[in-house]
């Protein structure tokens, strides 16, 4: 089971915001928020400005907090795997994708159904994306992974 359920969309608007004003205490902002946050910009942006706006809120979230420890592969899993669940129930509305993501991915340690700990661990993976060492994330639209590529690019030439 979930560990959140959100009744109304602005319950969801309100984690983002939060996150956005870096007002959640770093326990706070839980695996289920990532995943709110996540689900959130993905259903609004294009996915390369989503990976942007999730990578840059991090950051500056992390900053916030005094710490350390924005990683890169991690990010742009989850958000891979999100984008590819998104793309399954496209009509639905934002509060079902993203009380449906909740349950589908409650556990953050999905991370490692794809990635052995000593891969993800790295500095390597920490800095940059790194494929999945374990089995790749289900491409349901080849398109659309090589468009994500593309702009995953496009942006880390840009940094």
């Amino acid at each position: 089971m979930a560990e959140v359920t959100y009744r109304n969309e602005s319950e969801i608007r309100n984690v983002v915001e939060r996150f956005e004003r870096c007002e959640f205490a770093l326990t706070e902002f839980t695996h289920a928020r990532h995943l709110t946050v996540a689900c959130f910009y993905l259903c609004r942006l294009p996915l390369g400005e989503a990976l942007d706006r999730m990578r840059s809120g991090l950051e500056r979230f992390i900053s916030h907090h005094g710490r350390q420890g924005y990683h890169e592969t991690i990010t742009r899993f989850w958000m891979e795997l999100l984008g590819k669940y998104l793309c399954q129930c496209p009509k639905e509305p934002l509060i079902h994708k993203v009380n449906g993501a909740l349950e589908r991915f409650a556990s953050k340690d999905v991370l490692y159904d794809y990635y052995s700990r000593e891969l993800v661990t790295s500095d390597a993976a920490k800095a940059g994306w790194i494929e999945p060492d374990l089995r790749p994330i289900a491409d349901s639209d080849s398109t659309s992974k090589q468009e994500f590529d593309r702009i995953v690019d496009v942006l880390g030439k840009k940094a």
